[in-house]
């Protein structure tokens, strides 16, 4: 094993990957290297939407830029690390397809299947897997493709309004979008296929364009990352409740707030586990963290999705509500290695995001610098500056402010997160461009360990 030094990971190298293999080196007691495979194409589409690769400074990584979509071009260049591996992993959902396509070429370590990666990305066939795992798991659902439009009356007969239109290929809720009758579900349906094709491109989607029209779940929403060994053992972190916008009533389905630690009962938590266990099993997961996110519905615990990665928001918020290192922790799984758990909460902790209040051109944004300075924020940024197009997520806007907050005491916490949404403001000049474009929402974000820091969008804030 002690020839075994490379970690591999896919286009993207965060700050908390490079700290966590140097903590495994130190651990291990010998030097750790890295590489990261960097798909030429995503590199270009990174750079032409102004959202810098997260890239490592510090010379731990080798960089090779190449083709994920050529298995020749992958296996000629592993080919000199192929022996070195000591692990592979991949952090964004939208680099999965390009790790999938790695995962052949990497037969000396342990990964998830190509086909679970797949189970994991496309909403329908997760749907299925775990619709014929445990039929319990899952609302109603069908899979509709465009030229499905004019005969959704009967491909839905059976189902109960209101139901929920998801793209099969996306995350961040982009697109997401209820709907209470047939007309609004065929207009909403139309509405998707016109604008799908472009947000599956800038998300570097590789599969065909499909929806998923589903019964609606009501019920409150929540989340768990799992480590999940070679074996197959599953290792639940503490639930995340979050609030959606809708609940608020907002418009979208995006993540308004994550709150941790919930209020729930010790059997309502062990039964959400036992859910999440099946989903990871339904779809043979295996040498993963997996994020699922769940509804609690009053039938249960239902399944909303689940990604063979680590969860937006969750390193932080594991971090500073356990003191649990979810990066390390992540890598050990790949490497292996058990995970090392969490004991009691420390603090309270909670991540928020803000869209602005109607569409059009932002005009300005005021109160970030006297919010980012309350006693709780630990990091906030700004994904947008004056002139932008700000759109509702559901037409696959992108989030203008976000942060994490944390603290000893509760009620603090609420009182900061409440001044933060009185102080922001988003100004909107209304325009006619806000109906034709289309911009992209950051994937799932992911934040340093705690420190108190204020980032901006000159700065590549948060970037995804």
């Amino acid at each position: 094993m002690s020839d075994k030094d490379i970690i591999l990971t896919i286009n993207v190298v965060e700050p908390e990957l490079v700290a966590a293999v140097h903590k495994h080196a130190q651990e291990l007691g010998r030097e750790l290297k890295g590489l990261v495979l960097i798909d030429r194409d995503y590199a270009k589409a990174e750079d032409d939407t102004e959202h810098d690769l997260p890239r490592d400074t510090t010379g731990l990584f080798t960089e090779i830029f190449c083709d994920l979509n050529d298995p020749d071009e992958i296996q000629e260049v592993l080919k000199p690390y192929i022996n070195r591996l000591l692990a592979a992993t991949c952090r964004y959902e939208n680099s999965m397809y390009h790790f999938k396509n790695v995962v052949p070429f990497v037969p000396y370590v342990t990964t998830p299947s190509e086909s679970s990666l797949v189970w994991s990305l496309e909403k329908p066939l997760m749907r299925d897997r775990l619709s014929t795992y445990d039929k319990s798991l899952t609302p109603r659902y069908q899979y509709v493709e465009a030229g499905d439009i004019a005969n959704i009356a009967e491909l839905i007969n059976d189902f109960s309004f209101p139901v929920i239109v998801k793209p099969g290929g996306l995350s961040a809720s982009l697109l997401v979008t209820r709907c209470e009758s047939l007309d609004e579900l065929k207009e909403c349906l139309r509405t998707t296929f016109q604008l799908i094709e472009d947000i599956y491109e800038r998300e570097h989607r590789e599969v065909t364009p499909s929806v998923l029209v589903e019964e609606f779940m009501e019920g409150d929403m929540y989340s768990t990352d799992a480590y999940v060994t070679e074996k197959g053992e599953v290792f639940c972190l503490p639930l995340v409740k979050v609030v959606t916008a809708y609940s608020i009533g907002l418009p979208g389905f995006y993540s308004y707030r994550h709150i941790i630690p919930v209020g729930l009962t010790d059997d309502e938590v062990q039964a959400a586990f036992l859910a999440s266990e099946k989903a990871v099993h339904a779809l043979n997961l295996r040498s993963t963290t997996t994020h699922i996110e769940l509804y609690y519905t009053p039938q249960g615990w239902k399944i909303i999705e689940l990604g063979a990665r680590i969860g937006g928001y969750r390193a932080a918020l594991y971090e500073e509500a356990y003191g649990t290192d979810h990066f390390y922790n992540d890598l050990a799984i790949h490497m292996g290695k058990k995970p090392i758990m969490p004991g009691l909460p420390i603090k309270h902790a909670a991540g928020f995001n803000i869209y602005a209040d109607e569409e059009g051109e932002i005009t300005s944004i005021e109160g970030f610098e006297e919010a980012s300075q309350l006693e709780s924020v630990v990091t906030m940024g700004i994904k947008a500056k004056s002139g932008d197009i700000a759109l509702f997520a559901s037409k696959g806007g992108k989030l203008i402010v976000d942060g994490i907050l944390s603290n000893d005491d509760p009620e603090k916490l609420e009182a900061d997160m409440a001044k933060i949404r009185d102080l922001v403001k988003i100004h909107i000049k209304k325009t006619s461009d806000a109906e034709d474009q289309v911009t992209v929402n950051p994937e799932d974000l992911q934040y340093p360990q705690s420190s108190h820091r204020v980032e901006a969008h000159q700065e590549a804030a948060f970037r995804h």
